[in-house]
């Protein structure tokens, strides 16, 4: 459960491109149970999880496809929308945890989000120069996918993975409603910090 959060944080980062004018978010939708929107605002980077079954749920009743939705949902304006399989982004949060408990001289239990982040700073430039970089260029489109890493700061994982659920009495509007201030309250906290 633990390597899922963290790859998706990982891999959100890598996805991420920065647009100082106005913040736009990532959007990320698996074939898993979750789907992400990321976002950087004052060098801090906010990963926000939403259960797959609530995306999916909103766009049939708003009449949207999935990605659509997910941006209705949360609120921000989509940079870029991706659909990605959960064991390869799994097997990538595997990496940044070996990546940090060498670099860090951890054990893996210790291991968290900020701890890899750290991690794949520091070695920013030399994973530049590895088959890593290569590989996270090909799946992200960006040419240097480590560029992101020396913007970043703070990163952090926001789950409503188990604090929303659906019934047959959703109330749709009430729920964008509710995402879109919490997602507000989440931007406050990152110009803050």
């Amino acid at each position: 459960m633990r390597y899922p959060v963290l790859a998706l944080l990982l891999f959100s980062m890598f996805l991420y491109g920065c647009t100082p004018a106005a913040v736009e978010a990532e959007y990320v939708l698996s074939d898993g149970d979750s789907a992400w929107a990321s976002w950087i605002e004052n060098d801090h980077l906010a990963v926000l999880l939403l259960p797959q079954t609530v995306v999916d749920g909103y766009a049939a009743f708003a009449q949207l496809d999935p990605a659509m939705a997910a941006v209705n949902l949360v609120g921000l304006a989509s940079s870029s929308a991706t659909r990605i399989k959960g064991g390869e982004l799994a097997a990538f949060g595997g990496l940044a945890v070996t990546l940090a408990v060498s670099a860090k001289g951890v054990e893996e239990a210790q291991v968290d989000a900020q701890l890899c982040l750290e991690a794949l700073t520091d070695g920013a430039p030399y994973l530049r120069k590895t088959l890593l970089a290569d590989t996270l260029a090909s799946i992200t489109g960006q040419t240097d996918p480590f560029g992101v890493l020396e913007t970043v700061k703070q990163a952090t994982v926001f789950d409503m993975r188990t604090s929303l659920a659906l019934s047959q009495n959703t109330d749709w509007e009430h729920m964008k409603a509710y995402l879109r201030r919490y997602v507000e309250e989440i931007r406050r906290f990152q110009r803050k910090e």
